[in-house]
């Protein structure tokens, strides 16, 4: 597990320095006037925006580079089980919400409008679902199927954003109320963060169950 949890973080160090990069970013956004923020939102949201789909889809980085680069497997010359590579793979994923979560946070203190965190819930409670989709075969099919996991990945987060953080913010913005959607804004988003909490642990204990537990790569 510390093997390939080490080898993720080493391969996926760019998305750190990206995540880090774009917290300070942030944090010196807030920090600033408030004459200069309107300039540099644009800026502020494109960077945001491809930092969080970098550290959501960081495992399906990760699994194209184990598939691609030969150099990879140098760091497979010691035995290893792919009980121990999921295990580092979920261990990783957890903390690539954490840098996500982080993300969404230090943006919080450039906007300060409390209605966002509804929308940043639902994507990464949709972010949870959709990785635990994409292991629910992982642990059986292995590397054969990875540019599905990129679809399975894609089409449910671009839903989430166009059809529930994109009218939550309209909605919000525009000092507008529609009525019955009151559950769909502002509760489902924390069903759905639970659903993939639980989605999350299901996925992980039947890839565990799956895999002989010396189960060489």
């Amino acid at each position: 597990m510390g093997k390939q949890l080490y080898l993720n973080l080493l391969q996926s160090k760019w998305i750190w320095y990206l995540g880090i990069f774009t917290i300070l970013m942030n944090l010196l956004t807030a920090l600033s006037f408030s004459d200069y923020r309107g300039s540099l939102m644009p800026f502020i949201n494109i960077i945001n925006g491809i930092a969080v789909i970098n550290t959501t889809s960081a495992y399906l980085n990760i699994h194209y580079m184990l598939k691609s680069d030969a150099n990879h497997y140098f760091f497979f010359t010691l035995p290893n089980t792919k009980r121990n590579m999921i295990k580092g793979d979920y261990i990783y994923y957890m903390v690539m919400l954490a840098l996500t979560a982080a993300i969404f946070g230090s943006y919080m203190t450039i906007i300060q409008e409390t209605y966002y965190l509804y929308g940043f819930v639902m994507l990464i409670g949709m972010s949870l679902i959709v990785m635990s989709l994409y292991y629910l075969g992982f642990g059986k099919h292995w590397l054969r199927f990875l540019t599905t996991g990129y679809v399975i990945y894609g089409v449910p987060m671009l839903m989430a954003y166009l059809f529930h953080f994109m009218p939550l913010v309209n909605v919000n913005q525009l000092d507008r109320e529609l009525p019955g959607m009151d559950f769909y804004l502002y509760h489902l988003p924390f069903y759905t963060l639970v659903a993939g909490m639980v989605l999350f642990i299901i996925s992980y204990a039947m890839n565990q169950r799956n895999i002989t537990k010396h189960d060489m790569v």
